[in-house]
């Protein structure tokens, strides 16, 4: 018999790396001489090339994260058990062709905490990727959302909330990362909690600042702020100025390339994510 599946929700984020299927479809045949073997092996280098340091990025933050040393000499001796487990998170990632799915398990017994500072780990970790991403013109769109699923093999899971996130990706369009309705759900349900411990208190305080990182666009739906101003406030930030001064200055490249080429569908696009960026100037200190 096989192992008892555990049926729970997870949050999950889908994240797409844009215009690799348009470049893997020109190659249509394997090389047959020298020079086609050359433009081959370049053609291949410069696409897996962007998804694998998009996977090294992602890798790179949670490894970090996952070995951060929690200073327990902030709070008194006998508080530093009850301190370490406020930091606790889980937090899996795998890639895929040109996707990236990260998941986050919430059923916990510490009152969310847990679960919660995976959410949290989850949202600064798509802002911060999406964002270097773009400073090395690589543009990323998702969705994250929560839903049930199961653990179905190592690094894998199953379930409807997969459809959900990668139907919020597809709906995206531009360069952004969609909320939702279930996950905004869960955040505004960790808020409302009644307490009894202080990683109950953890877990509201979390969702709260979860919440600020969420912004309505113009077209009604719920984004990431991976620009917003409690990305830049939060302390260890790991984005610089000028690294959205670089992702800033490619998204106004693209804007006006397929401006120039009368691409209406991209230039339409790049156009929203140009005004989303002008909006934040003023958080980055942009203008």
């Amino acid at each position: 018999m096989g192992r008892e599946l555990l049926f729970q929700h997870y949050l999950v984020a889908f994240l797409d790396i844009l215009g690799q299927r348009e470049s893997l479809r020109k190659l249509t045949a394997l090389p047959t001489n020298a020079e086609e073997k050359t433009k081959f092996i370049t053609h291949i280098k410069q696409s897996y090339g962007k998804v694998k340091r998009i996977r090294n990025y992602f890798k790179d933050y949670l490894d970090a994260s996952d070995s951060y040393n929690t200073n327990v000499n902030l709070v008194a001796p006998k508080h530093h058990k009850q301190f370490l487990d406020s930091q606790k998170f889980e937090v899996s990632f795998h890639g895929f062709s040109d996707s990236i799915l990260i998941y986050v398990p919430l059923m916990s017994n510490d009152e969310n905490c847990t679960a919660m500072n995976g959410v949290y780990s989850t949202f600064v970790a798509t802002s911060g990727i999406g964002l270097f991403a773009l400073s090395d013109k690589i543009p990323i769109r998702g969705g994250l959302d929560v839903g049930i699923a199961t653990e179905i093999g190592e690094r894998e899971i199953y379930g409807p909330v997969l459809e959900r996130a990668l139907d919020l990706e597809h709906i995206a369009e531009y360069p952004r990362f969609l909320i939702g309705n279930e996950l905004l759900n869960y955040l505004t349900l960790v808020e409302n909690q009644e307490y009894t411990s202080p990683l109950g208190e953890n877990a509201r305080q979390v969702a709260r600042f979860c919440k600020e990182m969420i912004i309505r666009d113009t077209d009604g739906r719920y984004m990431l702020d991976f620009l917003g101003p409690k990305l830049r406030e939060m302390v260890g930030n790991p984005i610089e100025r000028e690294t959205v001064i670089t992702a800033f200055n490619f998204v106004k490249e693209e804007y006006n390339k397929y401006t120039q080429q009368d691409n209406e569908k991209l230039m339409s696009r790049y156009l929203r994510l140009l005004n989303y960026f002008q909006l934040q100037q003023d958080v980055w200190e942009l203008s």
